[in-house]
């Protein structure tokens, strides 16, 4: 856990109002590798996630650091899903 309950509710809050505001949030995977940091190569790799909505439609993408990964494709969702994507990620806020 990287925040309080109340610093997380607040966070949670905001990137829900940030998505159906703009229709699009990216949310990271803090780096927490420490003072030895070995990315891509190294075998560290952190997860993204793209949330978007576009037509009245809501799309994910999910990526990672890694530079062997391929540029991932939009999957179609719901607003439901998107909204449980960033319930569960809050702690990367």
């Amino acid at each position: 856990m990287y925040h309080l309950p109340s610093e997380r509710a607040i966070l949670l809050e905001k990137a829900k109002k940030e998505f159906i505001a703009k229709g699009e949030l990216i949310i990271s995977e803090p780096c927490d590798c420490g003072s030895r940091i070995r990315h891509n190569n190294g075998g560290n790799y952190h997860s993204t996630v793209e949330l978007k909505k576009d037509s009245n439609k809501f799309f994910e993408r999910w990526s990672s650091t890694s530079e062997f990964d391929s540029t991932p494709e939009w999957t179609e969702t719901t607003e439901d899903a998107i909204l449980k994507i960033i319930e569960e990620r809050a702690d990367w806020l």
